[in-house]
């Protein structure tokens, strides 16, 4: 049999620039594909970019090149059904050995790409829920909660594991909702700062306990501490208490301690008056044995609980006072103490406690700006001894760094972000924490009060001043002293109402 004549009539339907376009870049991809995933897999990627190149923006432009081929065959056939008299459908004949070999090109082509489809769809699963992808995607959005992380306890635990947790279906929700956030970012119309707690996250029973399991949290951690004051000398206050973390004991029978409060042997509520859940008029516990309490504060004169959503009511879990598990913003308060106690920054430089947090708690507009700010801010503290002493001039020169880069892990001023931003509800050192609920103030109509004890929670066993006194100090139950000789002056108000924002 001879093959059909090659006049226009009778040239195949994909003699169009469509279509043979489509076919080019389809297989332009294909073969970048192929090329791109066996790199991948010998040698593998942790950049998000090349992962959303190689297994989402790919294999669209290869999906969009094949539908062009049909597209322009359509195309095609119309302006023939226009032009000419012939309307006859294109014949397909596996007896003519150049419709065998499409046909053959075809399926060869297309099993490639299938198979390289599945292959796609499993590794863009796995991009979307890579750190990476979370971190550096939307690098400007993003950065604060990025930079915290890599610096918090859960630098080794991916975003997902506690965003998402295990199962298809806080997947689905958490793209749903990821939809709604790539718009804003495209749009740029998100809020500076972002606004936290996250609503509608995930229980934390669904992803701390994972790995974190209450019923074996138990006894009490010590915890040592040292502060510097804001002196010339940079006097030292060492504390060290014990944590009583609590649990399930497994001799008592039942929960003690911090933990208590998500105990499994009764359920412990609370009503939000604020967004930032900082105000809490109203507790309820309702016990094992169906007993219920309620406990409401005697300063919310308006508070009626009657008006209260039942919607608004939340169970008390792990985040309710872990909610900066991985982005903590530290004061520059704490970070100065904390490097000042590694030995980042040297204690022995005069009075470098007091100029380093001034400098990082300026006002600036850019992080650039701020840099170069501390920089001159700390040089000039020490310009006239670091001049003639190499020593003095080498920890001035280790104080900037540090110092910088605590401003950088911590503030970031073109999205609006630092401390004083995001509370942490963590102990009550800079924020209300604890005290939201352990004021004193929470009662019952009958009279019993939820207790501002500190015993509660820490006991003191260690604590005093000086450098010589640290390494004497004897290990007893105490009350607490203030440093700096302030006596008793300071009961009666709670720490961050002197150390919160604003105060230092």
């Amino acid at each position: 049999m001879t093959e059909q004549s090659t006049s226009p009539l009778h040239k195949p339907l994909t003699h169009n620039w469509v279509s043979v376009f489509g076919f080019m870049l389809a297989m332009a991809f294909l073969v970048g594909e192929a090329l791109i995933i066996t790199l991948d897999f010998v040698y593998g990627q942790n950049n998000p970019y090349v992962g959303i190149l190689i297994y989402v923006v790919g294999p669209a432009i290869l999906i969009l090149g094949l539908l062009m081929v049909p597209l322009g065959m359509w195309l095609q056939f119309r302006r023939r059904q226009k032009g000419m008299v012939e309307k006859e459908f294109p014949v397909f004949d596996l007896n003519t050995p150049r419709h065998r070999l499409y046909l053959t090109t075809f399926v060869i082509i297309s099993t490639v790409f299938i198979c390289l489809s599945m292959i796609g769809s499993y590794q863009a699963y796995h991009v979307t829920e890579s750190t990476e992808f979370c971190g550096l995607m939307c690098h400007q959005v993003m950065k604060p909660e990025y930079t915290a992380y890599q610096y918090s306890p859960h630098a080794r635990v991916d975003c997902v594991q506690c965003h998402i947790g295990p199962g298809a279906s806080w997947y689905v929700k958490s793209k749903l909702s990821g939809l709604r956030q790539v718009w804003a970012v495209a749009t740029n119309s998100y809020e500076l700062p972002i606004q936290t707690p996250i609503e509608n996250l995930r229980p934390a029973r669904d992803t701390c306990e994972q790995c974190h399991w209450p019923e074996k949290f138990y006894e009490a951690v010590e915890k040592s501490l040292t502060y510097y004051a804001n002196d010339d000398e940079n006097t030292p206050y060492h504390v060290k208490l014990l944590l009583h973390v609590g649990g399930s004991s497994t001799i008592l029978g039942h929960y003690t301690g911090i933990h208590w409060h998500i105990a499994r042997d009764h359920k412990l509520e609370y009503y939000p008056a604020d967004y930032a859940r900082q105000i809490i008029p109203w507790v309820r516990v309702t016990h094992e044995d169906g007993r219920v309490e309620e406990f409401i504060s005697t300063e919310a004169t308006d508070f009626d609980k009657s008006q209260i959503d039942p919607a608004a009511i939340r169970e008390l879990d792990c985040i309710d006072c872990h909610n900066r598990p991985s982005h903590r913003y530290e004061s520059p308060f704490a970070s100065v103490n904390q490097a000042m106690e590694l030995g980042l920054i040297d204690p022995k430089l005069p009075g470098i406690k007091g100029v380093a947090v001034e400098a990082l708690q300026g006002e600036y507009q850019t992080t650039p700006e701020a840099l170069q700010a501390i920089e001159d801010k700390i040089r000039g503290q020490f310009e006239e001894t670091a001049a003639n002493d190499p020593e003095i001039k080498a920890k001035v020169d280790q104080a900037v760094k540090q110092t910088q880069a605590i401003f950088e892990r911590s503030i970031f001023p073109e999205m609006k972000v630092d401390w004083t931003k995001y509370p942490s509800n963590i102990g009550h050192f800079d924020f209300p924490g604890c005290y939201r609920c352990h004021d004193g103030k929470h009662a019952t109509p009958e009279g019993k009060v939820i207790r501002d004890d500190c015993n509660l929670c820490h006991s003191i066993i260690q604590q005093g001043e000086g450098w010589e006194e640290i390494n004497q100090l004897e290990y007893k139950l105490q009350d607490f002293v203030h440093p700096r000789g302030m006596g008793d002056a300071w009961e009666g108000q709670n720490c961050h109402e002197c150390h919160g924002p604003g105060m230092m």
